[in-house]
């Protein structure tokens, strides 16, 4: 391993194509989908190879995965310990590293299945050093000499061979060792030197220059050295033993040995000026451009700071990412090493780094890159690549601006792009449809919303960035729910499917975008497969702002199974997102609802009160459609709390916009909590009245899930409605729930029972107190008064409660009392 492997597209690739040299039949079908654009996820990758492992009972492999030390990305680390969990019997895995891996090693050492051998193991005993002399550097020593040696180098094994290599020169033992003395360091460029002044002088040559490339073959070191012998060479050093490890079986590619290499290149530096070793890097950047390698020519092309073939390389590097997916770090890693006046004198390069950025979803850094090439643009001559710039900047900004809802910037930016855009830039054209389209979403205006997706998608296409446009196809399809068109959705991700995509980005939108359609069609299963393939293809895309769209659907899932925790995981994944920091529009209409609703599932009431009283303090968002979420899941706080006026009269301004934009998605969740907060006031009938505009929305288009999540209290208004008019898609809401009701009694164990009119274990007489204070609406904070307890005491007899009753919050709880007559009656 090197530093460019920690990626983990990069990182299995080396190891498949490791495992191919010695199991080219195992190997080959799986090299194939690794080195295709359409690559599995990682996981799948490494399931298919454990089956095929297994399907041949008789072989035996090892796998050797070198200076793991250099690996730092935590979805390599992730991977690799799923494979070594799931280690079958005919593969043993070996890391050298020079420090403890962030593994499970713990676990692994308590299991028996972990060898280590730290440094102490790797130290030669004077017999073991003997035979090394001798039979492998044949050198005639005595025993004393031996040890003198092992002592010297405390069996370190760089340390004898080079202590080898200078006797072999005749040098004297004597001598030798006396200079032997100091750091490894010391040791390995003191007796490096006197290596190198042994070999004739060509060799010398060679092995400085060729100690500047991390691997190399014959034609690489004939780019940088020009006698042309570079085969020779390299067979003189396989025969001398120095240090020089073949890469493949067939002797084409070549490294040294680490240190060795380290020596060498600390020598080559103090004989040799920095002007020539720059350039040495850029004969290997053009050797491997003409290879048709970008990502190695640039790799070298940055060591030379030849800049202005940089530039040139990294616009064609950028062209060439939709091929080569997760190797966004690594340009950023390039970049953060370009001299700060290189921005100042080609604008193009801001623009590169503020679209790495983006797509790795830290839009402040964006937008920072693209105020240094806003400056830079300022000096430019004036001309129509300036201009075209200008426009690609301003329209950049402006999709930037829509994703934190700033609705007037975001607009006022595409005008100004619109103004200096040609009429044949179809790129900067679909940016400027993308920015509106994030506008329109901002004020909640769906039908339009559509319209301009559609039009960013068709301006990608003509701009030839067809990946974007199919990521916009996808987002499109997933915004006709909002639309509450759930059956065109269905065709139109249906169409999708039958794409011939290849890129991980892609194909992830389109996972994520069935996930969200499957889970409201209440598919909980196949919905959260697509979450999980969704999010693994994503990952290896490093589209670090768009893995939202996963956790979102993975959330809510979680959810609908009533497992909290890893709920509770999701959402905080999302909070630390790049996407998400001090973007308090996203985290409002994306995040709030769910957020409440969790806080409501594990009884903690007090923490939606404070959020939302805190949100009533706040500066009112820009985003008409964010004020609205953040209104609705207000409204879901005053229902638990039995505020149900209140909660009527927070949505009364909100219900009629959300008609007139054509949002029926958001009308259907309304109409259900006003149906709602009708039901606590016992209004029945403005209460199947708003019940039954939230069936208009549902029945035609097969709507479950938005139902099913307002939980059980919403069964008596359907068997009423029902009682008032026969219909076959209450029958399928009443049976969806009624299959919800045994789900959630079968997982909360003992405390269920098969009549529903009966628990098994019973409410304490405290528990009672708290169900009937609840009842009456108080808080947490209020019951401890009452009952002259601790909150968190409270909390703990809410959760008890939650559980008996085989429910997700204090409103189905509350319901689900009254069903098994838990509550007083009150007075008529």
């Amino acid at each position: 391993m090197d530093a460019s492997d920690d990626e983990v597209h990069r990182f299995w690739l080396c190891v498949f194509l490791a495992l191919h040299r010695c199991a080219p039949d195992l190997m080959t079908p799986l090299l194939s989908l690794l080195q295709t654009q359409h690559m599995p996820p990682v996981q799948d990758l490494l399931s298919l190879l454990i089956n095929r492992l297994l399907e041949a009972p008789e072989a035996r492999y090892v796998l050797v995965i070198d200076d793991y030390h250099l690996i730092t990305a935590p979805a390599i680390h992730q991977s690799l310990t799923s494979l070594i969990e799931r280690l079958p019997p005919q593969l043993c895995l070996y890391l050298a590293t020079r420090v403890d891996p962030p593994l499970p090693l713990h676990r692994l050492r308590a299991r028996g299945q972990l060898l280590e051998v730290r440094a102490q193991h790797l130290q030669y005993t004077p017999a073991e050093a003997s035979a090394f002399l001798q039979e492998v550097m044949e050198l005639a020593l005595t025993n004393d000499e031996v040890e003198a040696i092992t002592q010297r180098t405390e069996g370190w094994l760089v340390g004898l061979q080079l202590i080898a290599l200078s006797l072999q020169g005749q040098a004297r033992l004597s001598d030798v060792l006396t200079r032997a003395s100091g750091t490894q360091r010391s040791i390995l460029d003191y007796f490096t030197e006197e290596v190198l002044r042994q070999q004739p002088e060509q060799l010398q040559t060679f092995l400085l220059l060729s100690s500047l490339l991390d691997q190399f073959c014959v034609p690489l070191c004939d780019a940088l050295w020009e006698e042309g012998q570079s085969q020779q060479m390299l067979e003189q050093l396989e025969r001398l033993h120095l240090f020089v490890v073949a890469l493949d079986a067939e002797g084409t590619w070549y490294r040294y040995h680490h240190l060795f290499a380290e020596a060498l290149r600390r020598r080559l530096q103090q004989s040799t000026s920095q002007e020539q070793i720059e350039a040495l890097y850029g004969s290997a950047s053009a050797w491997y451009a003409q290879q048709g390698l970008p990502y190695e020519a640039m790799h070298y092309a940055v060591r030379s700071r030849d800049w202005h073939h940089v530039i040139a390389l990294f616009g064609r590097f950028l062209r060439d990412l939709q091929g080569r997916p997760g190797e966004i770090r690594m340009m950023e890693r390039w970049i953060e090493q370009f001299p700060a006046d290189l921005f100042a004198q080609d604008p193009r390069l801001g623009l590169f780094a503020a679209w790495l950025w983006y797509i790795w979803g830290d839009f402040r850094t964006a937008e920072g890159w693209l105020d240094r090439t806003a400056s830079a643009l300022e000096k430019m001559p004036e001309g129509n690549t300036r201009g075209q710039l200008v426009a690609e900047t301003l329209a950049f900004r402006a999709v930037i601006k829509g994703f934190y809802g700033n609705v007037q910037e975001c607009i006022a930016l595409s005008e100004q792009a619109k103004q200096w855009l040609d009429d044949d830039n179809s790129y900067v054209r679909a940016l400027v449809h993308n920015a509106q389209a994030h506008a329109l979403l901002a004020r909640g205006e769906a039908s339009a919303l559509w319209q301009a997706l559609q039009e960013a998608m068709a301006a990608y296409e003509q701009a030839g960035v067809l990946v974007i446009a199919s990521c916009m196809s996808c987002i499109a399809a997933s915004y006709l729910l909002m639309l509450g068109q759930v059956k065109h959705a269905e065709q139109e991700l249906a169409r999708l499917a039958l794409e011939p995509w290849e890129h991980p980005l892609a194909r992830g939108y389109l996972a994520a975008s069935q996930a969200v359609l499957l889970y409201e069609q209440n598919q909980l299963e196949p919905a959260f497969d697509q979450a999980q393939q969704a999010l693994h293809l994503l990952e290896q895309a490093g589209a670090g702002h768009i893995v939202d769209r996963a956790y979102v659907v993975l959330m809510q899932i979680f959810l609908a199974r009533q497992q909290f925790d890893e709920a509770e995981d999701a959402l905080q994944r999302l909070l630390t997102l790049p996407f998400y920091r001090d973007n308090r529009y996203a985290q409002t209409w994306r995040l709030a609802g769910l957020q409440v609703r969790l806080w409501l599932s594990v009884g903690q009431q007090d923490v939606a009160v404070q959020w939302w009283m805190r949100a009533q303090q706040q500066v009112p968002l820009p985003s008409v459609f964010a004020q609205e979420r953040e209104a609705v899941a207000g409204v879901r706080v005053l229902l638990a709390e039995r505020k149900s006026e209140e909660a009527r009269h927070l949505l009364a301004p909100w219900l009629p916009q959300a008609r007139l934009t054509e949002r029926r998605e958001q009308v259907l969740e309304m109409c259900l909590l006003e149906a709602l907060a009708s039901q606590q006031m016992q209004q029945e009938q403005q209460a199947l009245q708003a019940l039954e505009e939230a069936l208009l929305i549902g029945e035609p288009e097969g709507y479950l899930r938005h139902f099913l999540d307002e939980g059980q209290e919403l069964v008596p208004l359907l068997k009423r409605s029902l009682e008032q008019q026969r219909r076959p898609y209450v029958d399928r809401l009443l049976e969806a729930f009624l299959q919800e009701e045994k789900r959630m009694h079968e997982k909360s164990g003992p405390s269920s029972s098969a009549n529903p009119q009966v628990l098994i274990d019973p409410l304490t007489s405290r528990e009672q107190e708290v169900l009937e204070l609840l009842s009456q609406g108080a808080s947490n904070q209020e019951i401890a008064h009452a009952l002259v307890i601790a909150p968190n005491t409270v909390k703990r007899h809410v959760q008890a409660i939650l559980a008996k009753l085989g429910v997700r919050n204090r409103t189905q709880a509350l319901a689900r009392a009254q069903q098994l007559d838990l509550l007083p009656h009150k007075a008529d």
